[in-house]
Order: structure tokens, then sequence, then C-alpha cells
């Protein structure tokens, strides 16, 4: 286990830290680039039903999307590249009148402050291309037809996925490639999509066990012991089961962080659940403050940028039953 490498006190500091590099973060970018790619990519694959088309153009942004390991990290994976940094009514700069934007998906682009890298003529081509997509054109004949009800900020449209809990229990229980073999019995395109969003897990993991072989090039003692903990993990999740609690976070973050991808910019409301009943079969014989420890760094991953958040997340912890029990894990 990692307490054989790192002390308690260590876990906790180095997850502080870690919340402390995100709070620096004053630019999210990463979606920008996703939505690039996807543009960039369409093309090879318009003949595809939407679904694997998808599927197929998530591939090639987890292919090409930069990733980075920190070194007070003990689990790979973000969210941030998920979520533009300003949102609505989570912007500080939101001012009421403004509201009627929030349904126009090409405002989004307005998050982005041009720079030597992300210039205005890149922004303004992807907000262009973005207006004449199928979806957003659609949205528009929707909104002119709504227009009576939309007009005033009291109302507006939403279209979002969320408000749901995805469950990863499966995954985590019996391993990604069992879910794929499983999906393989079954027909139809959607099917298909999912099973290629799962080999897209598996892609995730080997571009980050990349990271952390470069990593390990330059490390030695302790952080070198850690690198190989976590590249071992990995490898072990590719395609298994989840064995301990380290195994199940990190695969649950990584499964994760490729659905909030899927649905950038600004995934809504994928809210996790009880997660001390989802992890409390991998617990296995730590103790309750060692289990803790990598929970600290399972939180973190859900702060995003300098505004520690992510849209409508949320994480449970206990509860009672309909007879009124304490639920709460040990």
């Amino acid at each position: 286990m990692l307490k054989d490498i790192y002390a308690s006190r260590e876990l906790t500091a180095m997850a502080k830290a870690l919340y402390r590099e995100e709070r620096e973060r004053m630019r999210l970018d990463g979606w920008f680039i996703a939505k690039e790619t996807e543009r960039e990519a369409e093309g090879k694959y318009s003949a595809l039903d939407p679904e694997v088309k998808k599927a197929m153009l998530m591939r090639e942004v987890i292919e090409t999307i930069p990733l980075n390991v920190s070194d007070n990290a003990i689990f790979v994976g973000t969210q941030r590249d998920a979520f533009a940094r300003s949102y609505a009514l989570i912007n500080p700069s939101f001012k009421v009148e403004g509201f009627s934007g929030y349904c126009d998906p090409a405002a989004v682009y307005n998050d982005i402050e041009p720079n030597d890298e992300f210039t205005s003529k890149r922004i303004e081509k992807m907000r262009e291309y973005t207006k004449n997509t199928p979806m957003v054109k659609e949205l528009a004949r929707a909104y002119v037809k709504a227009e009576n009800h939309t007009k005033e900020v009291i109302y507006f449209v939403e279209q979002v996925t969320g408000h749901v809990i995805p469950d990863f229990r499966a995954a985590l229980q019996y391993g990604i490639d069992a879910l794929i073999e499983e999906i393989g019995e079954k027909e139809g395109e959607f099917y298909r999509a999912a099973a290629i969003s799962l080999e897209n897990v598996k892609l995730l993991i080997d571009r980050y066990s990349e990271v952390i072989r470069e990593h390990k090039s330059s490390a030695s003692g302790a952080s070198l012991a850690k690198l190989e903990r976590m590249e071992n993990n990995l490898a072990r999740i590719r395609g298994g089961a989840a064995t301990n609690l380290e195994e199940a976070i990190q695969l649950y973050i990584l499964m994760w962080q490729v659905m909030c991808l899927e649905q950038a910019p600004n995934p809504y409301a994928f809210s996790v659940g009880n997660a001390d009943r989802i992890f409390e079969p991998y617990i296995g014989d730590l103790t309750r403050a060692e289990a803790s420890e990598l929970f600290k760094h399972f939180l973190v991953f859900f702060n995003v940028g300098d505004r520690s958040w992510a849209i409508s997340q949320n994480v449970i912890v206990g509860g009672r039953d309909a007879d009124g029990r304490d639920l709460t894990t040990r």
C-alpha cells in the first residue's frame, strides 16, 4: 500500500498541495482543444451512426489531448479538460440581463481569453463552426418556437444530459474487458459505441502510463516507488477488476474523466452518489484513517480550476435506509 511509501500525514499534505495546484489554474482550455479535435476529425466518421461517430471522435480526443501527472498525485486523471472556466450563475461576472445567453452553445467561446496560442481567429473559427452544426441549428429553431416563453429571464432552456448518477460498480467489480465481452454479444450501434467508449478508457490508461514512464526516468526514492505503484495499478485495471481501494478509485476516476470529456464543454450534474457504499467492498483491511487518506485525493479530483468546482457534482457519504438505520460505511 501507499502507506508503505508515505506516512499518513504526507499523503494528506500531498492532497492539499494538489488542491492548491488546481486552484492556481487560471485557464481551462482543454475543452476547446477537444472540440477542435472533433471538428478536424469529423469527416473521417461522417458516415457512421451518431453514437458510434461520437465514440470515435472521443478516441481522437483522447489520443491527442495533453496529459500530465503532478508530483503530488497518487491517482492519474482530471476533469479540467471538460469544463470552461466560467459558467452561468457560477461565473462571478454573471449579470441577470445576460442570462439569455446561457442557452447559446456558441456563447461558451467567450470564456477563452485570446493569447498567442488561442488566438481570436482560432476561437472565432470554432464559434462559427459550432453555430452551423446540426444540433445548434435545431436548437435555434426550437428557441424561435419557444421565444414567448424564454425571452423573460426567469424562463430558459438548458440542453444538458446530467442530473444522473452513473453506475460504475460493474466496471469496478468485473473489469472493462468483461464489460466489452458482454457488450459484444449484443447487437446494435449503441452497443458498438459503448464498446468503443470502454476501449477509450483503456487508451487513456495507456497514455497516462506513458506519462508515468517519462516521470520515472528522472525519479528516485519514494517518488519512484510511488510512480511504480501507480503504473502497476493502471496495468491491473486496464482490463481487469479492481482488487483494492487504490485500484477502485483509480478506475472510477478514469471512467469519470472519459464520461465528462464526452460531454464537454461543461457536463452538467453527474453525481457519484453514495461513495462509501460504492467503494466499501474494496477497503479490505485498511483502517478508516488509511482509507480516508485515499479519499482525500479522490475528492481533490472533483475540484476544477481556480473556482474549485465541477458543475453540480455531488458525493454522498452515509445516510439512512427506509427504516432509519445508519448506512454509513465503517
